[in-house]
């Protein structure tokens, strides 16, 4: 039989809380300044939010064997039955209904023995604080479990996450696997109550794996978007959707990441590292290594070779053009090539006007003319432009 035996007020001969009638302003300034200052005032977390409270254990010698605490809170708090308290690196579960005094909230709270370990629907991981009793439930040391035996009884926070618990699920408790056999969500609202038996069948877990797919390492401008993709696989296939990750930067003076998104900020040129992780289970990462390297600003410039400016009558000459960026010859560059003749006969040179394709020939036939040799590069319209001479042997 279940069975739940929660005392709703414990308190000590010099306590603040007595019994006689006071206004409630008084037993409020009362409870803040023992909550702040007294021995029993303690800073826990209430489903993840931080607040300052006062914790009694049992002070009747009859009662040292329970299990349970009592917890006074502002009467501002957010609480209800089935609450997480984290208090001292333990966690607590409220389990009573929760009593309002009208200047403070009082409830009932035992520490969480145990973790589930459970996958829900999307095949998330979620840690679960749970209270694992011999059988029955109980606030009594004895009946709390220290052994673990063929039947047992698991309180834990009715959420929506619990609720995806179903019938005959397996869970893995120290060294042995129970099945779930009854769940019980009216004895205690706020709570579900999970019975459950030895089984032979083990908790199967999913099988995890992540990978970047940028690569193991890459090289970036320091201008250029980036963002930290992949891919997920349970099991080998594909996870849809891709379950929460985590990502985190080794240098924030480097790159910040956004630690959902993946989306990665630069800020300056080196080497930073880009850790991804699967939420449920920081265990499984992948890791890229990406150098930021400085963008370099285009300068071109432009020759035409040889330097010689004229052309002897009969002869002919080979002309070619280079192209540098920042001093250093672009290989393989492409130029058209024309001729400005301006009033000079064409009668005057014979031009051909691609020998390759960063190269003419001019050749003299008469003289004393000038023409203006233009070279275009094929790549970015760029023009370099050398005037010729065409004149006679003597």
């Amino acid at each position: 039989m279940i069975h739940i035996d929660v005392r709703k007020k414990w308190i000590d001969n010099s306590s603040d809380y007595s019994s006689k009638e006071e206004i409630i302003s008084d037993v409020k300034e009362n409870f803040d300044i023992r909550r702040y200052y007294s021995a029993e005032g303690k800073s826990v977390i209430i489903d993840n939010i931080t607040t300052q409270v006062i914790i009694q254990s049992h002070l009747n010698p009859l009662n040292e064997g329970k299990y349970d605490k009592k917890i006074h809170m502002p009467i501002e708090t957010v609480v209800n039955t089935g609450s997480i308290v984290e208090w001292e690196n333990d966690k607590w579960i409220i389990v009573s209904n929760i009593d309002n005094l009208q200047a403070y909230k009082t409830a009932s709270m035992i520490k969480s023995n145990n973790t589930l370990q459970f996958y829900s629907s999307t095949s998330t991981l979620y840690q679960i604080p749970c209270i694992i009793s011999k059988g029955s439930i109980s606030l009594d040391e004895q009946k709390i479990i220290s052994t673990l035996d063929s039947e047992i009884a698991v309180q834990i926070s009715d959420t929506s996450i619990t609720r995806q618990i179903e019938m005959n699920y397996v869970f893995k408790i120290g060294m042995r696997n129970y099945t779930v056999v009854n769940i019980d969500d009216i004895i205690i609202p706020g709570l579900l109550i999970l019975k459950m038996v030895y089984s032979e069948i083990e908790q199967v877990f999913p099988s995890y794996s992540l990978t970047i797919l940028n690569g193991d390492s890459i090289q970036v401008n320091e201008n250029d978007p980036l963002t930290i993709n992949t891919q997920v696989k349970i099991d080998g296939i594909i996870a849809s959707p891709t379950p929460t990750l985590f990502f985190i930067s080794n240098d924030i003076t480097k790159a910040t990441i956004n630690s959902i998104t993946g989306v990665v900020t630069i800020l300056d040129v080196g080497n930073v590292v880009f850790t991804c992780k699967l939420a449920s289970d920081l265990t499984i990462t992948d890791t890229i290594n990406v150098e930021i390297v400085e963008v370099s600003i285009d300068n071109f410039t432009y020759l035409i070779t040889p330097e010689d400016t004229e052309i002897k009558s009969g002869s002919t000459k080979i002309y070619t053009a280079h192209k540098f960026n920042n001093g250093v010859e672009i290989i393989g560059a492409e130029f058209v090539f024309s001729i400005i003749a301006g009033s000079t006969p064409s009668s005057a040179y014979t031009f051909v006007s691609a020998l390759t394709m960063n190269s003419c020939s001019i050749k003299c036939n008469s003289y004393t003319y000038y023409v203006t040799l233009r070279g275009t590069d094929v790549g970015n319209g760029e023009i370099v432009e050398k005037v010729i001479k065409l004149r006679s042997i003597m």
